[in-house]
């Protein structure tokens, strides 16, 4: 439990679990575009945790669109969850310019 307490203390923002159906899509570095249907499960006021089976990396733009809307934003990989572990296939993704695109409101 201690563990959870001094972690949440560096944390920029709270998150907030969903399950948000979107698009996420970008060019790997070859220039070879991509493009995915996928969850976001879990958001804060910086960024988002995403669902993928893309090989992305750290440092990689990426775009993301809600299934339902016309908006994107921009992102960039900030993690990859590691493989053989349960955060495998996750990806932490932060705002190259903040926005509220996914409609939840963090208080400053």
């Amino acid at each position: 439990m201690a563990k959870e307490a001094e972690s949440s203390t560096f944390r920029r923002s709270a998150r907030v679990h969903v399950n948000v159906p979107v698009v996420l899509s970008g060019k790997f570095s070859g220039g070879k575009p991509f493009s995915e249907e996928t969850l976001i499960v879990s958001i804060s006021k910086y960024g988002a945790k995403v669902k993928t089976e893309l090989p992305l990396k750290v440092g990689m733009q990426v775009k993301i669109q809600p299934k339902k809307r016309r908006e994107t934003a921009n992102f960039r990989v900030v993690w990859k969850g590691r493989e053989g572990t349960p955060r495998e296939g996750e990806v932490g993704v932060e705002y190259v310019k903040v926005s509220n695109f996914l409609g939840v409101a963090f208080p400053d």
